[in-house]
């Protein structure tokens, strides 16, 4: 279980850690928002969202996800490699946001127990008719961040995913 993670302490630990990986990745600036009972509601426009999952296993099992819009993703991708902006989910926002998830549960695996492991990040677009309609899963804890190119969240989750 991932319960080390949820002290008030390593909340904090994770907001920075959020916005170090932006900042210094991207050279994005995110701040944490208040928690809203649907969480983050993404723009109605956007077509889907992308999802970006580290799981961690030995002493301590579970999961963290990234839960972005295609503008932030894309926006992200954009500044983190320098290439033109991409249109739609593709291997270079794949690699990027993979490298955002890695960076923070990397570097949030130094919180657990020394016995944990991380594994290779999966990331992969959340089909639109699947975007609000989805089974309640076990979350642990879901942190809200915005920016100017959009929302995203930190889902802890004290289960590992199917595909892991």
């Amino acid at each position: 279980m991932l319960a080390e993670l949820l002290t008030p302490e390593n909340i904090d630990v994770q907001i920075t850690v959020a916005q170090q990986a932006f900042t210094v990745l991207a050279d994005i600036e995110v701040f944490p928002v208040p928690p809203a009972p649907e969480l983050v509601v993404l723009d109605p426009n956007e077509i889907a969202d992308i999802r970006a999952t580290i799981c961690y296993m030995g002493e301590s099992q579970g999961s963290i996800r990234i839960e972005c819009s295609p503008s932030i993703a894309f926006a992200f991708t954009e500044r983190m490699t320098g290439a033109e902006l991409p249109q739609a989910f593709n291997e270079d926002v794949r690699d990027a946001i993979g490298e955002l998830i890695n960076t923070i549960g990397g570097n949030l695996k130094g919180l657990l127990p020394a016995g944990t492991r991380i594994n290779t990040p999966l990331v992969f677009p959340q089909p639109a008719d699947k975007l609000h309609h989805h089974e309640p899963e076990p979350q642990l804890s879901c942190l809200n961040f915005n920016s100017q190119f959009g929302p995203f969240r930190i889902v802890l989750l004290d289960t590992l995913p199917d595909a892991a």
